[in-house]
């Protein structure tokens, strides 16, 4: 039986906010000009691969976001190389950039609840 709060999950929770603070801060690509947020990150047991879901704000268009991905995507190995530098960790993980549209789901299924509501 797994611990509850094992070590993969709080070094995972503490990549989620490294993440979001050099996205914000330290990665200067002129292309990326939204909002980025960092809604959850899912690490291997083995810690040698994370998967960082990340949404956008101000941005409906599909294309629009496989263009942001494929940008995060291709940047992520600078990325790697400052949480080298923060964290104190033998592995640091390889970084997979994906879209994470469960704001929008749900937003979408509230405004079908309330209009059920409604009648």
């Amino acid at each position: 039986m797994e611990k509850l709060f094992n070590r993969s999950i709080r070094i995972a929770q503490e990549l989620q906010k490294k993440i979001a603070v050099i996205i914000q801060y330290r990665l200067k690509d002129p292309r990326i000009k939204k909002i980025i947020t960092v809604s959850e990150v899912q690490v291997s047991k083995d810690l040698s691969h994370a998967q960082v879901f990340v949404s956008f704000l101000e941005s409906e268009n599909q294309l629009n976001i496989k263009k942001d991905l494929i940008i995060l995507n291709k940047s992520a190995s600078y990325i790697r190389k400052l949480l080298c530098k923060i964290m104190r960790l033998r592995i640091i993980p390889n970084i997979i950039f994906y879209h994470d549209d469960s704001f929008f789901k749900g937003n979408k299924i509230s405004f079908i609840l309330e209009g059920l509501s409604k009648k």
